[in-house]
């Protein structure tokens, strides 16, 4: 499932100010606010749309040291070495690169902690070799991409076969602030006749809440 118009207009905005409002949003790329509601809720579901996170200033924090790594490892383990170096603390970026290659960013406390961090992490995985080792000595520029990718994917699924969402206007179903998704209208009645009753509970919960906010 691809992104269309509409979905990229609200990214769009979303990397310019993620802390704008939805309303705000609706503003400025001329949809409505439960547009922007809407689909902001399915990019989030279908996992395009991962976190939003405070960037820091680098020469505001004191990070320790950072070190680029380049890793050799056997084709065979790539893939699974780098997925096991992603879920370590101390790991800020894994990249995979020709030549079997894994890129890694890391954070220490000091020198000594990353010799450690090879010694003890790295170096007693198989067939994997440390290629280069270096220490970053000044960070110029570090941001999230500011570009909007030209290739979009969304992994949606429905909310009742768990089948996957394949067109771009799913069928859907909305109760107070959550949206639910379905690859077809028999499965959309499917799960109104087995939720309705819990789904307009929610609602109605939910309009309760504004009228009283």
């Amino acid at each position: 499932m691809k992104p269309d118009g509409i979905d990229s207009k609200i990214l769009k905005a979303l990397m310019e100010g993620g802390r704008a409002s939805f309303r705000r949003i609706a503003e400025r790329t001329s949809l409505t606010t439960p547009t922007v509601t809407a689909r902001y809720a399915r990019m989030k579901k279908a996992g395009l749309i991962e976190k939003f996170v405070p960037i820091l200033s680098a020469d505001s924090i004191d990070r320790g040291v950072v070190a680029m790594l380049t890793l050799r490892v056997n084709s065979h383990s790539g893939e699974k070495v780098a997925k096991d170096l992603a879920r370590l603390r101390e790991v800020e970026g894994v990249y995979m690169t020709t030549g079997q290659n894994i890129f890694l960013r890391v954070t220490l406390n000091d020198a000594r902690g990353l010799q450690t961090f090879l010694r003890e992490k790295v170096l007693t995985r198989p067939g994997v070799e440390v290629s280069t080792s270096e220490i970053v000595t000044s960070i110029v520029k570090e941001e999230p991409p500011s570009l909007l990718p030209s290739m979009l994917t969304m992994n949606l699924n429905c909310d009742y076969c768990h089948g996957e969402v394949t067109s771009s206007r799913p069928y859907t179903v909305a109760a107070g602030s959550s949206h639910y998704y379905f690859c077809c209208r028999t499965c959309r009645r499917a799960y109104l006749e087995k939720y309705g009753t819990r789904l307009a509970r929610i609602s109605q919960d939910s309009r309760e809440r504004a009228l009283h906010s």
